[in-house]
């Protein structure tokens, strides 16, 4: 599962709308429609997706996504250094794809403080204190093998644990990074607003 954040009123980077004319003929197609179409024609399914890579990487505002692993440490994080921005609402409403939405001023300013956190360091440095904190964990019993090393079935040594009966705690699995918040701040200061899918 994946958080998809859509920049709603996005700032267009592109002056030549032919680099990307399948991509822009296809984005806000009918979804039944556009797949039926794309999925029986291999070479224009590869080249809308290559212009939507394309489109996306000079329009950053337009688009941003993670998956749930990436996204929960992320949000956790901009409500932590954002916390006067946002209301009890929009804390909760970003942690789940229903389509909440933040609006273009709240957006801007969240987008500058990350930016500015980024910059002199203090998001590494709370990276630092999280990674500290997941690798400070306990590791907890094998969930297939039950911590017995041999599975339900008793037969044969557990792979998933390494035979040891334990694993990594559950919350080392939500992995933190600058460069993700840099690149989430870009497309917070250039969406216009955004809503989470």
């Amino acid at each position: 599962m994946g958080m998809d954040v859509y920049g709603l009123d996005p700032q267009v980077n592109t002056v030549d709308d032919s680099l990307f004319s399948v991509y822009l003929k296809y984005k806000d197609a009918d979804f039944d429609d556009k797949w039926k179409e794309l999925d029986k024609d291999e070479d224009l399914r590869e080249k809308y997706w290559e212009q939507q890579r394309a489109f996306e990487n000079l329009n950053p505002g337009s688009y941003f996504r993670n998956n749930v692993w990436w996204w929960r440490p992320l949000w956790h994080y901009v409500c932590d250094v954002c916390d006067d921005l946002l209301t009890e609402e929009d804390k909760k409403g970003c942690t789940d794809n229903s389509g909440y939405q933040i609006n273009e001023d709240k957006a801007l300013k969240i987008g500058i403080r990350l930016h500015s956190l980024v910059m002199d360091g203090s998001t590494q440095e709370w990276k630092e204190g999280y990674d500290k904190e997941v690798a400070a964990l306990p590791k907890e019993p094998c969930f297939r093998c039950n911590g017995n090393n041999h599975g339900h079935t008793k037969k044969k040594d557990c792979h998933g644990c390494d035979k040891t009966g334990e694993r990594d705690n559950w919350q080392a699995s939500y992995p933190f990074d600058t460069e993700n918040v840099r690149d989430f701040a870009k497309f917070c200061v250039e969406s216009g607003g955004f809503e989470v899918c």
